[in-house]
């Protein structure tokens, strides 16, 4: 049961970017009812730059503490293997500057000098030019993260049925498929991305055969679900 809500987390991410970039939910208020701590990290160095009131509790600092410590909060509470190890392949991950690429890694935490290590479960992604968005969870509440979201705001389907098969997707492929589903010929694609118009036509055969299908009504839907243009 663990392993598919470790599954679906960063579906769950996905979804609630999405409705922070739309505007239909404020960060303030989403970090009120969904579980774990949600945070807004810096790209440059991972310094969080905004955190739930759980997050500001469970460490031990006001967000104003923890903005003028920056990435100097890593140091005084994880481990030397998750600030190089861990870190160093989520920063190469997000060096692919993929706004579509969810990135789901455990990292430790000692919120205490006394206490031992404990273990989160974090998934991330980009959320702006400058900023990406994570949620870090407790191995308890992962499953409820799933069941809260999918409650107050759906799941859309196709997002859904095709989530793992466009993370498979590269960065220009997710670029050629969002403009497909704004129905633009693969000229007018070639025309938009400065590409060779067989070079469109390439990335349009790896799409259909990535998430398997070719069906022009179920590309735009795919498009819809992921829309990233």
């Amino acid at each position: 049961m663990i392993h598919k809500e470790l599954r679906d987390q960063p579906k769950q991410l996905f979804k609630l970017s999405q409705l922070i970039n739309d505007g239909t939910i404020s960060m303030d208020d989403l970090s009120e009812i969904i579980p774990g701590i949600m945070h807004v990290n810096s790209r440059t160095d991972l310094g969080i730059e905004y955190i739930s009131k759980q997050g500001c509790d469970l460490l031990g600092y006001s967000l104003e503490e923890l903005n003028e410590l920056g990435g100097e909060i890593f140091e005084k509470h994880q481990s030397e293997y998750t600030r190089t190890v861990t870190y160093g392949k989520l920063m190469n991950e997000l060096s692919k500057d993929d706004i579509g690429h969810v990135i789901p890694f455990f990292q430790d935490w000692q919120y205490r000098e006394d206490e031992k290590p404990m273990f989160h479960f974090t998934s991330t992604k980009i959320l702006n030019e400058t900023q990406l968005i994570s949620i870090s969870l407790f191995p308890r509440e992962i499953e409820y993260l799933t069941n809260k979201v999918n409650n107050l705001f759906g799941m859309n389907k196709t997002l859904e049925t095709y989530f793992f098969q466009y993370k498979t997707l590269t960065k220009r492929e997710k670029e050629v498929l969002a403009h497909l589903g704004n129905e633009l010929s693969r000229k007018e694609i070639s025309m938009l991305l400065f590409i060779d118009p067989k070079t469109v036509k390439k990335h349009c055969e790896n799409i259909f055969k990535k998430l398997g299908t070719n069906k022009r009504t179920e590309i735009k839907k795919i498009a819809d679900a992921f829309r990233l243009i």
